[in-house]
């Protein structure tokens, strides 16, 4: 039986491996559940470190969780403040969508507590805690007008 030299077959093998992993792009880790998590001691600090943390929280915010999705905008926000009440800029309201991301310290049954909208956001406090989440949907829905130019600019782009 003819011998196959190995350094061409193994050279052979690693390349069709690398073109199976890389064919399809995306992750193929199965533990990658397409979501950032962070801590942060406070408001300005996370504010400082992810432009995607709500404007709104305050800076001296402490005990900041925070979870947001890679693939849409979902998040979820848990903090303590001062006052343990929102900020002035939010005001009170039904919820605005629904969570969709989990966190063990996030409350399962925050939607049914929820009393403030902050922008695309919607929060609750439940005990010392102040719990918000922004839900896919709701985002997009209030950037729909800056949204609905960009593919005009595109165009207008492209004709250059």
């Amino acid at each position: 039986m003819p011998r196959i030299p190995r350094t061409p077959a193994c050279a052979l093998g690693v390349a069709a491996l690398a073109v199976l992993v890389t064919a399809c792009g995306g992750s193929y880790n199965p533990f990658d559940d397409h979501q950032e998590k962070a801590t942060y001691k406070t408001g300005a600090e996370a504010k400082e470190d992810r432009k995607s943390v709500p404007r709104w929280l305050p800076d001296d915010a402490t005990d900041v969780s925070y979870v947001m999705s890679t693939t849409g905008e979902d998040r979820i926000l848990r903090f303590t403040a001062k006052d343990g009440a929102f900020p002035a800029s939010c005001v009170r309201g039904k919820p605005q969508g629904k969570p969709r991301l989990k966190a063990d310290w996030f409350p399962s049954d925050v939607a049914a507590k929820a009393g403030f909208n902050c922008g695309s956001w919607s929060g609750a406090r439940i005990g010392g805690a102040l719990y918000a989440w922004q839900d896919r949907d709701v985002a997009s829905g209030a950037r729909g007008t800056a949204a609905a130019r960009i593919p005009a600019q595109r165009v207008a782009w492209k004709a250059w």
